[in-house]
């Protein structure tokens, strides 16, 4: 998924902004502090996740986006509506639950969206949302968060603590204070069986009292159905005697009264609506017949009508063109007379000025550039060679190169020399070795040994011990005795080495002096030879300097060598070049007749010829115009003579008379157009009322059939018969009515029949008399059940009294049902567990097998970012990680430098990102200013490995870092060959403008 625009509506300092992002490559988002970075990134996560709680109230934004199917979707966040729309559909849905497997906002960020602080390396793998997305199985299963919901429905069940208040907890405490309760109980179970025996038998007289009384209320309500319908009855039998009396009229037709009303209503209207219309009609025609020839004309007169402005458009073009037309011709022949200064002939009708132009132009630039060729000759700047001194000896190079090293060689002899002199001079002031100290220290050591071996044979001493004392107290007195020799010779060896090291300088001093012809001996002190060695380098730093001057001079006089060739042959090409454009200039100036035209007076020509043209064409045009506005006017002359006479007018041919014609014409039209409307109407109106007249015929007629339908013999007897009908039916109503009622009663169709016949045998009294008397047997009874339940009342009150039996049973019941519930409880928590361990185990499965895929790939990321110096590695249990360099050298996480640790745990974040994007779908990277840490070279390593990875990503990176800023940028005029994917954008104030 690609971010193809962001609409900022209303988003914090953003108003109505809106903006195009690339969908692929590295963009380089650039801005100082309160630019506005903060809200951009802000509102990326709000399209995508919505707004954080309570934070909604004034953001206003929709964001465009592409799918990896490529449909594009709008995503709508105005303050809390938001909604998802393609242009055809629109969905309420947020986009994660749609499309990212319910991917939430912090876990975008830990994968997707980084900063400085979230690169916390390899632990960002141990974060319980992160697993549960990434090593979640590929049917969807979240693997990680269904084994945290089975942890928390476990802590939700049970704790393992005493005073615990969850729900087994408090179950397993009701179970032990029911067996407290119960062992506390004892009672007289006979006195008690007895008692509930007689408790029950009283349950079964009241259910048989209640019984008899059932059965008597459905004999009151059957004896009440009759009485409920007899008033019902005797309504509809006289309603059914007073149809029979009507019976005569029962078959009349049921509409006949209706028919005969409309007819009579229709027949009233038709005879007002024939009054009407002879009232409004009239005898003669309103069209007049000496109307007709304006009618003919009235085609030509409205088209002549029509070309009066343009007749008086003509005229006036004519007045006004009169004086234009002589200044026209003036200016032709003043125009032509000033063309006639460069030309032999007559004025060219047709002349291209581009090319003359160009080549005018051409010409003058090849003329200042000779003019320029020539001041720019060079001058010899070159200084004469140095002449040698000749007191100085003539040498090579090379040989004064040798003196040089010789200089230094001897310099540093006779600092050694000195030295030795130095030293040699200490020692011969030394007093002479007299200290016998080394001598009475192994004297000591050998009557030492004496006295051990005579310990030995004298006093039984331990021969192996004493004799290896002494034998080491002999070796110390040796030793003793050749460290007081080596004292004694000590000095003289010395002087006799620093003497022949001496003498070994001197004569590398004698033979360096003589190889380079210096004039001096060796039995000359240091600051002799000093002073030597010193006019020895001047004449070496006078030989130096010499030598640069003149190596300086011969390039001068190479460079000018060389200038004054490239200008000699600069020279040549202008020569020809201004020589060429001469001749073309010529050819032209032949070719048009301008023969006396100077290439500097080109523009000017061209000028004046385009002027003459315009006034010679001007003139020409306008002749032909006006023979045409002459024709024009002839012409409508013509006609508007010839209409005047068809319509009978005297007057004047012109603009003014066609308009009156036209006034009058209109005036006739109109009248004409309403007298033939009237004409029209009154032709209407006596077809309409022939129609009236022959519809009154037809409803007249109709009456006749109604009156023969009903064997009526006039009006008055037809609206007779119409009344008994009405009362017909009135009683026919309550005849139904009255069956109806009494179908309602019965409910059924055999209770109807039985319901007829006791309607039909008897009357309302006796009826009556049975409902009083199964009233009483009901209230007889009721007295029964109140007998019975102030009995048993005394016996629960008994047994309330021993209620401890009874308290036991239902200890007994509710210890029962409860530990049910402990029961379901229980194995709902073994179910949690049981499935936690197996999710678990699946968890972790899935965890070896696509965590060394990551850091696989995270290793390939910091192999390309660190160009080659490191990749990564991890232990077999995936907990330690290391870095590996060229030599194959494993570097633990605690040894790395801060930025190879950000580069390492960099690479682990992308290479987690682009892994969550093969397992849910690709997002946008939002990187925030995490290069602060890196040094130059890794920036560029950095940038450049982003680059290459946007060649398929959208990555946003977000800094503050002018730095970081320009190394972008020079990165992206390195990559300019390679590849496109760095784009820079700047962010000023609410405002995204191109980099």
């Amino acid at each position: 998924m690609n971010i193809i625009r962001m609409n900022l509506d209303d988003f914090g300092i953003y108003h109505n902004v809106s903006w195009t992002p690339p969908e692929r490559g590295l963009i380089v988002m650039h801005g100082q502090n309160e630019s506005g970075k903060t809200t951009l990134m802000k509102y990326v996560r709000s399209m995508f996740f919505g707004y954080p709680r309570g934070e909604w109230k004034g953001y206003f934004g929709h964001m465009d986006i592409r799918r990896e199917n490529g449909k594009e979707y709008t995503i709508y966040r105005n303050e809390k509506e938001s909604y998802i729309t393609d242009g055809d559909q629109t969905l309420h849905e947020e986009p994660a639950d749609l499309w990212w497997h319910s991917l939430d906002h912090n876990t975008y960020d830990k994968i997707f969206a980084m900063g400085l602080e979230d690169l916390q390396g390899f632990k960002i793998l141990s974060n319980e949302d992160v697993r549960s997305h990434f090593f979640s199985i590929e049917g969807g299963v979240r693997m990680g968060l269904t084994r945290r919901d089975f942890t928390q429905k476990m802590g939700e069940l049970l704790v393992a603590s005493p005073q615990g208040k969850k729900p087994i907890n408090m179950l397993l405490q009701e179970q032990r204070e029911f067996e407290r309760k119960i062992s506390h109980l004892s009672y007289d179970e006979d006195e008690f069986a007895d008692l509930q025996e007689k408790e029950k038998q009283t349950h079964d007289v009241e259910k048989r009292l209640r019984l008899s009384i059932e059965e008597t209320k459905q004999q009151i309500e059957k004896v009440a159905m009759p009485l409920a319908a007899w008033d019902v009855y005797k309504r509809g039998q006289e309603a059914m005697k007073h149809m029979q009396d009507l019976a005569e009229v029962s078959q009349f037709p049921a509409d006949a009264a209706q028919r005969w009303s409309d007819l009579e209503n229709k027949l009233r209207d038709v005879d007002e609506k024939i009054k009407e219309i002879e009232a409004s009609i009239r005898k003669e025609p309103a069209f007049k017949p000496e109307w007709n020839r304006w009618v003919i004309c009235g085609p030509q007169i409205d088209a002549l009508y029509h070309k009066v402005p343009q007749w008086q458009q003509a005229l006036s073009e004519l007045e006004t063109h009169e004086a234009k037309e002589m200044d026209w011709q003036y200016d032709e022949n003043k125009y032509a007379q000033e063309l006639k200064q460069w030309t032999e002939t007559t004025v060219p009708e047709h002349v291209e000025w581009t090319r003359p132009l160009s080549m005018a132009q051409h010409l003058a630039t090849c003329i200042r550039e000779e003019e320029k060729w020539q001041a720019a000759k060079p001058k010899n700047v070159s200084a004469p060679l140095t002449e040698a001194d000749p007191s100085v000896p003539e040498r090579t190079r090379e040989e004064w190169q040798e003196l040089g090293k010789a200089v230094v060689s001897i310099q540093e002899s006779l600092s050694e020399r000195e030295k030795v002199q130095d030293m040699l001079a200490l020692l011969r002031q030394e007093p002479a070795e007299t200290s016998h100290a080394f001598f009475a220290l192994g004297l000591l050591f050998v009557v030492a040994a004496i006295g051990l071996v005579t310990g030995i044979f004298q006093y039984d001493l331990d021969q192996t011990i004493g004799g290896a004392a002494a034998a080491v107290c002999l070796v110390l007195a040796g030793a003793a005795f050749l460290k007081q020799r080596a004292n004694a010779h000590r000095r003289p060896r010395r002087m006799e080495e620093l003497e022949g090291q001496l003498a070994r300088i001197q004569t590398h001093l004698a033979a360096m002096a003589e190889d380079q012809h210096m004039e001096i001996s060796i039995a000359d002190d240091n600051e002799r030879w000093t002073q030597c060695l010193d006019h020895v380098r001047k004449q070496y730093m006078d030989w130096k300097t010499r030598e640069t001057k003149d190596a300086w001079s011969k390039e001068q006089q190479v460079m000018y060598d060389a200038i004054y060739q490239k200008w000699e042959a600069d020279g040549q090409g202008w020569e020809e070049k201004l020589e060429n454009c001469r001749k073309a200039w010529a050819a032209w100036q032949a070719e048009t007749g301008f023969t006396k035209l100077d290439y500097g007076q080109v523009q000017e020509a061209k000028e004046v010829w385009d002027a003459y043209q315009t006034a010679h064409r001007s003139l020409q045009e306008w002749h032909s115009r006006k023979d045409a506005l002459l024709q024009q006017i002839a012409h409508v002359q013509d006609e508007t003579e010839q209409i005047f006479r068809e319509v009978g007018l005297r007057q004047d041919v012109s603009p003014d008379g066609i308009e009156a014609m036209y006034q009058q014409w209109q005036t006739i039209r109109v009248q004409a157009e309403v007298a033939r409307e009237q004409d029209r109407q009154q032709e209407e109106q006596k077809q309409e009322l022939e129609k009236w007249r022959k519809d009154k015929e037809i409803r007249l007629h109709q009456q006749t059939e109604i009156l023969q339908e009903t064997g009526s013999q006039t009006a008055g007897e037809f609206r007779s018969k119409v009344l008994k009908f009405r009362q017909f039916h009135q009683y026919k109503e309550v005849y139904e009515q009255s069956e109806a009622h009494l179908k309602l009663i019965a409910k059924q169709p055999k209770n109807l029949a039985q319901l007829r016949h006791e309607l039909k045998i008897h009357d309302v009294h006796t009826w009556q008399e049975e409902k009083t008397y199964y009233e009483r047997k009901i209230a007889d009874t009721e007295k029964k059940l109140a007998d019975v339940a102030e009995k048993r009342g005394s016996i629960v009150e008994r047994l309330s009294q021993m209620a401890k039996s009874e308290e036991s049973s239902r200890l007994l019941q509710e210890k029962e049902n409860r530990k049910a519930v402990l029961d379901t409880a229980t194995d709902e928590w073994l179910t949690c567990l049981f499935a936690q361990y197996m999710l678990g185990e699946a968890q972790a499965y899935y965890e070896r097998v696509r965590q060394p895929q990551v850091i696989r790939q995270a290793g390939d990321y910091l192999h390309l970012m660190t160009q080659g110096r490191y990749t990564l590695q991890a232990s077999f249990d995936g907990r330690q990680l290391f870095a590996v360099d060229g030599t194959g050298r494993r570097i633990p996480e605690k040894q790395w430098s801060s930025g190879t640790a950000d580069q390492v745990y960099l690479a682990i974040r992308l290479s987690l990102a682009m892994a969550f994007s093969r397992q849910i779908e690709p997002m946008p990277i939002i990187l925030d200013d995490i290069l602060v840490r890196f040094d130059e070279q890794r920036q560029q390593e950095a940038l450049r490995f982003l680059a290459d990875l946007g060649k398929t990503e959208q990555i946003f990176l977000f800094t503050c870092s002018k730095e970081t800023r320009d190394l972008a940028a020079s990165v992206q005029q390195l990559l300019a060959g390679e590849t496109d994917t760095i784009h820079m954008v700047e962010i000023e104030q609410g405002k995204i403008l191109a980099g």
